[in-house]
């Protein structure tokens, strides 16, 4: 496609989009057809700022489909009819182009938010062991899994695990570098130092879960 800011070129139809100069600090954007003699004459022409006009420019070469019929209707009817055709739909696909801008870009911090986020979760599968993982919230599956026997085992861990959500981010790291069975390991140590530190304060539960009405007191 030939560059908007260079002069009337032949590009196969006798109508084509171009940007110029205009009075003081303002820029013509024109339609030019293309006489018999190579010579270009406009047949349409709207003055604004040049930031506009490079913009609204840009969009008229986005739709050479409508070059032939713009220049027609320019000649047929006046040029005046083009000024809602061409500058109220140049404006309102920039307008869609801001809004599909904006959202990409929400879309884009929602990514990254969730890439962040580290999310405890409990699995059930009928069948199967129960366990617990840890998953970034921009993924669908579970980056560290720790699988148990029994369902309470499983329970007694997360008592402790779940109020060590500001760790979670140093727990990847830790798999990254040592692996899923030095995690647990490490899991485990903290779970069972928690549990006896809350026995000698005396708020450990009865029963299998000591932690269970734990909330993180040091």
């Amino acid at each position: 496609m030939p560059n908007i800011d260079r002069g009337p070129v032949d590009v196969g139809t006798p109508f084509i989009p171009h940007v110029a100069k205009g009075e003081g600090r303002r820029s013509a954007v024109s339609l030019l057809r293309r006489l018999p003699d190579g010579t270009h004459v406009p047949v349409w022409t709207y003055e604004c700022s040049p930031k506009e006009a490079k913009t609204l420019c840009g969009w008229m070469w986005s739709m050479p489909e409508e070059w032939q019929v713009w220049g027609r209707v320019a000649l047929r009817i006046g040029a005046a009819t083009l000024d809602p055709m061409i500058i109220e739909a140049a404006r309102e696909h920039a307008a869609e182009e801001r809004e599909r801008e904006r959202r990409l870009r929400k879309e884009a911090r929602e990514r990254e938010r969730l890439a962040r986020e580290i999310t405890l979760y409990l699995f059930d599968p009928k069948h199967k062991r129960p366990s617990l993982g840890l998953q970034r919230g921009s993924e669908d599956k579970a980056f560290w899994r720790m699988t148990f026997s029994e369902k309470w085992e499983r329970d007694r861990v997360v008592d402790w695990l779940r109020w060590q959500q500001p760790r979670f981010h140093e727990f990847q790291e830790y798999l990254d570098e040592h692996g899923s069975l030095e995690l647990e390991r490490l899991v485990l140590a903290g779970m069972r130092d928690a549990e006896r530190a809350a026995k000698a304060k005396g708020i450990t539960s009865a029963g299998r879960r000591p932690l269970r009405f734990w909330r993180g007191e040091a």
